[in-house]
């Protein structure tokens, strides 16, 4: 049955398994290891199991699959469930499970995993133990086929029963391991067992004119965001979005805290998972605003038309509305650089940006889901030929150092910018191998950067030790335990000779900051893009509704 599975698995295009250890899964472990047209990645933990394919599929842009064997081992993948479902990830979760006569016995290392993870995949299928009987060989494939295609925008799920013995050899004599007697031929020529129907294109095209506004989030189309620019319909383009080219929004969140009356507009199109600034999503909850599929949901709660839109369509565009973004966009990058460019020392959003700009073309970018996504989201000029992956679907901290060695494995060089609770939360990330050339940007305040914006700072009897949460933990030294290079960067020409070397193995690169400069910095540069822009452009300021 093992064999089965990972060659349909195969068949269907999988062509990256990641393995957690144990025992009720071993064959299937087994198996992977030994088919040569896999690429096998082993893990110790299967929370950073679960989110390295995760890693894997949003910068390959195609599934991967992940196998555990059972009980709590499939709890743990929970975390990378939610954020494929949540992101619209492909990923094929294959879990291990007792015979089912030995569930709900009390049997050891048996919970019940039936619809373990809710609501959150795509499809599940509960694959009984082979029996040896005639047709199980087509149940198999056909199943796996399944689920392969409902994977498409997110994660599957196939809870498959073993009975032992489960390699082909006994400890103690109990079992016996016969030989399988049935077919397990796939097709011929290493097709498929089933093609199922694939889903009907959007036909709509939606007109774009006067003072619309798109808004490119996580997951959006690349294909309509070129329609909208082409149309010269204004693009405020997140950076995690991949859809940051020349000629978007880049600065909007500086722009929207100004509250300009001449930038509002009259309509919203979002595409994709938005919601990084928060005066953005202030926008959205006052202007009508339409969701374009594949959306992950209603952030404003206002029950937001959604439409499936295959491409946009010319209305009659206000080409002065479109003026004067292009005009507040140029006046506030002029202003937020030649802000970020006062001082060598570095600054967490000099950081960001720099990494962002000084990488090479084709490099793939993963981002942790508090502060650095949001400084490049608010810092980084518009670029070219960079591909960047960030757990923004449920926007967790959890599994990050995962998450980017997955997509180094798909995409190199590979980079990463993140926080050093997102680094502590998964250094068992660094166990899995084989391990990936990777060089990561630690930004090292001290606690939970994100805290010091939000009211909780308001509370300093509280603050530091329930919500900042310092780790008393040596960078340098946890980073020599787990043999990997670590260097100290002060100013931003250390960062960027760093960044000029090719990365070998996994290298840490620690900036260190302090979290209340940070705020400062973050607050001195948009004060000077509302004043500078509203100066130079001639528009009227008003604080957000």
């Amino acid at each position: 049955m093992a064999t089965v599975i990972i060659d349909e698995l195969v068949r269907n295009g999988i062509e990256q398994v990641v393995v957690a250890p144990g025992s009720r899964s071993g064959a299937l472990s087994m198996v992977a290891a030994g088919d040569s047209r896999l690429r096998l990645t082993v893990a110790i933990d299967e929370r950073s199991a679960g989110f390295w394919a995760v890693g894997y599929a949003k910068a390959a842009g195609r599934a991967a699959a992940v196998l555990t064997t059972s009980g709590t081992a499939v709890a743990n993948l929970f975390p990378a469930v939610v954020e494929a479902s949540e992101s619209l990830t492909p990923l094929v979760v294959v879990t291990s499970d007792r015979p089912f006569d030995l569930r709900f016995t009390g049997a050891n290392q048996t919970i019940d995993q039936f619809e373990i993870f809710g609501r959150y995949p795509r499809f599940f299928a509960d694959v009984f133990e082979a029996v040896d009987v005639p047709g199980e060989n087509a149940e198999w494939r056909a199943v796996v086929c399944n689920a392969v295609a409902a994977a498409v925008n997110g994660p599957v799920h196939l809870n498959v029963g073993f009975r032992e013995p489960l390699v082909p050899a006994s400890d103690d004599g109990r079992d016996v391991a016969i030989p399988y007697q049935n077919d397990v031929v796939g097709r011929p020529q290493g097709e498929p067992w089933v093609r199922p129907a694939e889903a009907v294109p959007a036909v709509d095209v939606l007109e774009l004119g006067g003072r619309d506004l798109v808004v490119a989030g996580g997951g959006a189309s690349q294909h309509l965001v070129d329609d909208a620019l082409d149309f010269g319909i204004p693009i405020v383009a997140e950076a995690h979005s991949n859809c940051r080219v020349p000629g978007t929004i880049t600065t909007a969140h500086h722009l929207l805290s100004g509250g300009f009356r001449e930038l509002v507009p009259r309509r919203v199109i979002v595409l994709g998972r938005a919601g990084l600034s928060r005066p953005l999503s202030l926008l959205i909850r006052r202007v009508p605003t339409l969701l374009v599929r594949p959306a992950a949901g209603d952030p404003t709660r206002k029950k937001l038309p959604l439409v499936e839109v295959s491409a946009f369509a010319p209305a009659e565009i206000d080409h002065s509305w479109h003026s004067a973004w292009l005009g507040a966009e140029e006046a506030a990058r002029l202003i937020v650089d030649a802000e970020l460019d006062r001082d060598s020392i570095l600054t967490e959003p000099r950081a960001a940006r720099d990494l962002w700009s000084t990488v090479p073309a084709g490099s793939v970018l993963a981002v942790g889901s508090s502060m650095p996504v949001r400084d490049l989201d608010w810092f980084a000029p518009p670029r070219n030929n960079l591909h960047v992956v960030s757990n923004r679907g449920a926007s967790g901290i959890d599994g990050f150092i995962s998450l980017a060695l997955g997509a180094a494995a798909a995409r190199q060089p590979a980079y990463g910018l993140v926080g050093d609770l997102s680094f502590f939360h998964d250094s068992n990330g660094f166990l899995s191998t084989p391990r990936p050339d990777l060089t990561l940007v630690v930004i090292n305040n001290q606690g939970g950067g994100i805290f010091s914006f939000l009211p909780q700072a308001e509370f300093p009897e509280h603050f530091e030790r329930v919500f900042a949460t310092p780790a008393p933990v040596d960078l340098e030294a946890l980073a020599r335990a787990y043999g990997l290079e670590h260097g100290m960067v002060r100013t931003a020409a250390e960062l960027g000779e760093r960044l000029q070397e090719r990365p070998t193995g996994v290298s840490i690169l620690e900036v260190r900051t302090d979290r209340k400069d940070n705020v400062a910095v973050h607050r001195r540069i948009t004060q000077a893009v509302v004043a500078g822009v509203g100066a130079i452009r001639g528009l009227t300021a008003s604080p957000p509704a």
